[in-house]
This record gives C-alpha cells, structure tokens and sequence, in this order.
C-alpha cells in the first residue's frame, strides 16, 4: 500500500509540473519569433536627377529603338551640355559610327529624320537597306570655323553625316556628284531638302569648302524662328 502511495505522490508530481491548458509555455519551449519581412527597396530610375523634358525625350528616343547610355554633364569654358548621350543606334536598325555625344533634342531630331527620310530615301535612290551612318562630329568644345562664337557642336545640338554605310555592302559617301551618277546627286538633294525643318541650320556640299565631304545639321535657335538651309 504504501508502494502505491508512493507512485501516486511521484505522478502527482509530475502532473502539477506541467502547464495548464491555455498557459504559456515555458520560455525554454516557447517558438522563435516570426523572422520579419523583408522590404524592397525602390529601384532608382535609370533618368533620376534629370529635369522632366529630358525624361520625357528619352522615353521618345526608347520608343524609336535608339540606343544611348547617359553621359556626365559636360562643363569646359564655355561649352556646355547638362545632359549629354552617348548615341551607339539612331533605331530601326540604323548604327551610328563611332558613337557621337549629343543631346537629347539632337539625338530625337536625328532618329526622327532617319526614320523618316534617310532609311526610305536610300531604299528608293540605292536599292539597298540603310545599316550605318558614319558620321565626322557631334559633341566638339570649338567656336564656327572662322569666328571665335562657339559653334553648336559645343552644346551638343550639332552632327555631322559624312557617309551611308549599305546592307549590301556599299558606302554612299556625302559630296558632290554632279552629273556623274544622278540617282546619288538625287539623294544627296532630297537628304539636304527634307533637313530644312527637322533641323535649324543645314550645310554640306557646295554650301562652303568646310563642308564639301559631310551633311551638318544643328538645332540653333534663331531670333525669328527660322531656318538657314545652304
């Protein structure tokens, strides 16, 4: 009886030990917290630190496929550009060689003109499709040649076309033809036509000695809104 009694008071015990239903557990058995969430962090847009307008140009310029990656502000004397490109495609399939330094404005005006005049232009005139332009000068901290006012290549709002490179292998180069092969004397004027507009200042061959071997186009703001086309 007495053995009885006592493994009676043992699982007594043992049964007062432990926890009543809906009591906390001891701190030895009770679960590990909720591991915390973690938080995204916002991705930094590729455009931030840049004004509106300019965000605004660079979706255009996504749009029509160009390809271009963002520059540090340029500040040398008098040149400047607050927000320059490195254009590598004008879109469609078109390079530019080597890869000029414009700005925004510049580089839209120029995809825009070879989307809509040079690509279809050369098609009909050469026969073949437009691959590549190569071109002599974009972003260039200089003044016009002969004067000492800083050109617009110095802002980035200039470029200079010097040739067409072809799917089929051939290169249109930019001078005078004359008479001697009329379907490139004909590309030569409609390019040079249709840029009057797009572009503010327009000179290539015959305009002046400077530019007998390339096309320049500019963006210069003039005091009556106008064009200079030569």
């Amino acid at each position: 009886m007495r053995i009885f009694n006592r493994r009676a008071f043992t699982l007594l015990i043992i049964l007062s030990a432990l926890p009543a239903s809906g009591d906390e557990l001891p701190e030895t058995m009770s679960p590990p917290p909720p591991r915390p969430k973690a938080i995204a962090k916002p991705e930094a847009k590729a455009d931030s630190g840049v004004s509106r307008s300019e965000q605004q140009c660079r979706a255009e310029l996504r749009k029509l496929g160009v390809e271009f990656k963002s520059l540090p502000a340029i500040r040398s004397g008098g040149c400047r550009v607050s927000s320059p490109l490195e254009v590598s495609s004008l879109g469609g399939g078109v390079d530019i060689r080597p890869a000029p330094t414009l700005s925004c404005p510049m580089a839209l005006a120029a995809a825009r003109y070879v989307r809509d005049t040079v690509r279809p232009a050369v098609r009909k005139e050469l026969g073949s499709d437009l691959v590549a332009i190569n071109q002599a000068s974009g972003y260039v901290c200089r003044p016009r040649n002969g004067t000492k006012k800083l050109s617009e290549h110095a802002f980035g709002n200039a470029l200079d076309l010097s040739a067409l490179v072809l799917k089929d292998g051939d290169t249109y180069e930019i001078r005078d033809y004359g008479k001697s092969r009329p379907n490139h004397a004909r590309l030569l004027k409609h390019l040079r036509d249709k840029a009057c507009g797009p572009f503010k200042t327009v000179l290539g061959p015959g305009s002046d000695a400077d530019h007998a071997d390339h096309l320049h186009f500019d963006l210069a703001e003039r005091r009556n809104g106008g064009t200079y086309c030569k």
